[in-house]
């Protein structure tokens, strides 16, 4: 009999209190709780990671020995566990080769029916350019032409230069043939023709003359066969009246010599030799990257001499687009082929709706429609899937690492919907990040989809729709970090408001909620935008209050990143840095002169590899780094800051090189990083392990969370300070030493937020954040708020990306766009404060606005 749950004994995984726990398998089953609370060591660091592990033993031996060796998660029994997949936010690989098609592998199934069923065009002519076989011609003829016309069949010779006529005339003469055609008439060659004076002459042989008719198809036929052999591979017919129609045995135009490619799926791929711009090697575009301007400041440390490795990928949108290519990444051959009417440059343009409407469209005979269904039914799930995702506005040839985390994990989702498996146990990190609620609840949908598939899904989630449409609630608490790894509540949905101990279920009952202000700042004066025009953005014109928190909503793909990132951040940059930055088109960027600083706080990592950690980042390490070589022991050695430093040669374990990690390449799955056997993880080596504050070593200091270092360094200031921004934020959790690479956006991008707040010289910055509630429980974001309040009252202006409706009914200034996304947004819908936008009747936003704020409709 099949397990009915997953059995789980004994969990100790990172903050994990040894809890035991039965997670109902095929279910729904959504992990819930404060940041920090242990939702991840559950989900991901537990079940996945031990699923993963069980996959990798059940390999051959080579296969395990080239993988190397997993470390189990601390558990003491995992019962009735399936095979596992791990669906998170953390960005896509930085692969600028990557898009949207081939994550999902639509372009798989559209690079198989171009190659089967495309049509070449003479680039050149624009006339359709094919191979055909005598019984097609004939087939032709008989359709395009009535029945007893008259018909002439050709031999093409191209052009004949003048000197060489008389000598060509006289040997068809001698080879039997009685005519040719040039110019549009017919000349006998008994006796040899006058033709009109020229440098060359387009002659054409007159194999036969004929009346089309079924009884003289055979005489037909054997007049093409020999027009071919005569004029190698091409033959012509033509009518008296003047008409003429060319045909090839190899895909060749008759009227430009332009010969077309061997369809094969590699002509269609800019990956492939066959089919990639030989100018930008299928990027689609060239040139060096752009450097982004950042908040951070650009001075190094010595010991920050080695912290980051390999350049960052270059961002398509910062790069001249490709001359020859023009952007399409594909070469000329294979542009010129065509399907429905498009070459595959311009499908992949498409966003999914427009996709399958011209999907829909191709309509084929019977043999040629046995070819298209296979690929056609495939590619339509694929394209519907990202649709109900809330990603109709992505177009197909979209670079993957533009894409937010939550664009990420939903089109990872819409390719893992479309494979139709059964029996997986999914592993979800909050899929409704970036989406919008009237797209949320057709995620649902689709993840109600897998589950009834028979596939088990848990899902990390503080959405308050999300947990009460689970089948069952797993809520972790009660704290962050070392005050949390216990389960607080486990059943259905509908009774966790009766749990007392449960703070999630003191707001989904509503006895806890974020309050509404009981007055609003309003602004008097504004800097604006004008004719911001870029992407599906209507040349439109935008205010911005100062001094006042507003919150820039819409549907997914209304154009609120457009309009913010790409437009407003990058002119302000540039206006105020003087650096060469490339903003979306616009207009003008009135009166923001008191606009003195600029901060950009998005989800991208503060690092890409686990050198990289909160402490670097923040500042707070350098601080620590001197208090330590300042110890009598250090001191008495020599050790200078540098010294403690893991990115340094001299302190560090030179066998990872101060990572603490080893990275193993796994070929068919992600890489993946196992704790260094030289150092344990501890990343130094002996000697400066030897050194010790308060009887605990660098390493040891690393290992604390912020909670627990800011305990321990209660007494140095400018340390304590630092910490307290990233408890400030609800990043207390956190461990200082913490790898970059373990860190989702939402965290990412609340240590870039504690990182500024724990700046001096506060005031008359603009703060530019995006959706920074992601990865936020109710009682985080109500932590938020205070901090986004607090930058204002210090005179500044804060703007904020946001779908969530607490953070939305909370601002000063909403700036609604819309009303749907792609081509159909791009226009401020409603705009005023929070209350004025609810009234709104075109607004997709204020329907749920009026809800938060208790508005009746």
């Amino acid at each position: 009999m099949a397990e009915k749950f997953i059995r789980i004994r004994g969990a100790r995984q990172n903050n994990l209190k040894n809890i035991d726990l039965m997670v109902p398998r095929n279910s729904f089953v959504v992990i819930t709780g404060v940041s920090g609370s242990g939702k991840s060591s559950l989900a991901f660091d537990t079940l996945f990671a031990e699923g993963q592990r069980r996959y990798l033993e059940a390999l051959s031996t080579y296969a395990r020995q080239t993988a190397g060796r997993l470390n189990a998660p601390l558990v003491d029994e995992i019962e009735g566990l399936s095979p596992a997949i791990a669906i998170e936010q953390k960005g896509l690989p930085n692969n600028p080769r990557s898009t949207v098609a081939t994550l999902t592998e639509i372009s798989d199934y559209l690079r198989l029916i171009f190659a089967r069923l495309g049509t070449v065009y003479c680039p050149t002519c624009n006339v359709p350019v094919r191979g055909w076989t005598v019984r097609e011609i004939v087939a032709d003829l008989l359709a395009s032409f009535p029945a007893k016309s008259r018909l002439l069949v050709l031999a093409p010779l191209g052009e004949v230069p003048e000197k060489e006529l008389p000598n060509l005339l006289r040997k068809l003469r001698r080879d039997g043939f009685g005519r040719v055609r040039a110019y549009g008439s017919v000349y006998v060659l008994d006796p040899l023709p006058s033709l009109p004076r020229r440098t060359s002459h387009a002659l054409q042989i007159v194999i036969d003359r004929l009346v089309l008719d079924d009884e003289k198809q055979r005489r037909l036929i054997d007049s093409l066969e020999l027009a071919f052999k005569t004029a190698p591979g091409t033959a012509a017919v033509a009518t008296p009246e003047g008409f003429e129609k060319s045909y090839s045995e190899s895909a060749r135009c008759a009227s430009c010599g332009f010969t077309g490619p061997e369809l094969t799926p590699g002509l269609f791929s800019f990956q492939h030799p066959a089919g990639m711009c030989s100018e930008c090697r299928g990027l689609g575009f060239v040139g060096e990257d752009v450097p982004e301007v950042s908040s951070r400041s650009s001075k190094k440390t010595e010991g920050d001499l080695e912290e980051e490795t390999g350049p960052a990928p270059p961002d398509p949108s910062d790069q001249p687009q490709c001359r020859a290519c023009r952007g399409t990444r594909l070469n000329d051959s294979a542009r010129s082929v065509r399907l429905g009417g498009l070459s595959i440059d311009r499908v992949l343009a498409m966003t999914p709706p427009g996709a399958a409407e011209w999907l829909e469209g191709l309509e084929f005979e019977q043999s040629r429609r046995e070819i298209l269904n296979r690929p056609k039914k495939e590619m339509l799930s694929r394209l519907h899937n990202l649709v109900e995702l809330g990603l109709p506005y992505l177009t197909l040839e979209r670079s993957s690492n533009t894409l937010s985390g939550g664009e990420a994990q939903r089109v990872r989702l819409a390719h893992q919907v479309g494979a139709n498996l059964s029996g997986v146990l999914y592993v979800l990190d909050e899929p409704s990040v970036g989406l919008h609620p009237r797209d949320h609840r057709r995620l649902l949908g689709l993840l109600m989809r897998l589950r009834d598939a028979g596939n088990s899904l848990v899902t990390v989630e503080h959405d308050r729709e999300t947990i009460l449409r689970a089948d069952h609630v797993i809520d972790m608490g009660p704290g962050a970090g070392t005050e949390g790894g216990e389960v607080m509540f486990s059943g259905p949905p509908e009774r966790i408001g009766e749990c007392p101990a449960s703070l999630t279920g003191l707001y989904i009952s509503g006895k806890k909620r974020i309050e509404i202000p009981q007055c609003r700042k309003r602004g008097s004066d504004f800097f604006r935008l004008t004719g911001a025009s870029g992407h599906n953005l209507k040349s439109i014109c935008a205010d911005f209050p100062y001094g006042l928190l507003t919150c820039v909503t819409g549907v997914s793909g209304s154009g609120k990143s457009t309009l913010v990132l790409d437009t407003l951040y990058r002119a302000l940059a540039r206006m105020i840095y003087k650096v060469e930055t490339h903003p979306a088109p616009f207009a003008a960027l009135e009166n923001a002169q008191r606009v003195q600083k600029v901060i950009l706080v998005d989800q991208s990592p503060i690092g890409r590899t686990p050198r990289s950690i909160p402490a670097t980042y923040t500042g707070v390490f350098e601080l620590i780094r001197q208090l330590f070589s300042r110890a009598p022991e250090a001191r008495a050695r020599g050790y200078s800051p540098a010294r403690f430093s893991f990115n340094a040669r001299g302190g560090r374990c030179e066998h990872c090189r101060g990572e603490g990690l080893q990275r193993i390449e796994m070929y068919f799955l992600p890489d993946i990083y196992v704790t260094c056997p030289v150092c344990g993880g501890s990343r130094y080596n002996r000697d400066t392990l030897d050194i010790t504050y308060k009887g605990c070593s660098i390493a040891s200091v690393l290992d604390m969370t912020v909670y627990e270092a800011a305990a321990f360094f209660a007494n140095f200031r400018l340390i304590r300070s630092k910490l307290d921004g990233l408890i400030g934020v609800g990043m207390g959790y956190i461990r200082l030493g913490q790898p970059a690479t373990t860190l989702s956006g939402g965290e990412a991008q609340r240590v870039k937020l504690a990182a500024e707040l724990s700046r001096r010289g506060q005031g008359k910055a603009l703060y530019i954040l995006d959706e920074p509630t992601t990865g936020l429980h109710f009682e985080d974001i109500s932590k938020l708020l205070l901090v986004l309040r607090k930058l204002v009252d210090q005179e500044n202006t804060v703007i904020v990306i946001e779908h969530h409706m607490d953070v939305i009914k909370s601002a000063d200034y909403v700036l609604d766009l819309g009303p749907e996304g792609g081509e159909g947004g791009g226009r401020i819908v409603a705009a005023g404060t929070p209350e004025e936008v609810a009234r709104s009747t075109v607004s997709h936003t204020a329907p749920y606005l009026r809800e938060a704020l208790g508005i009746k409709s």
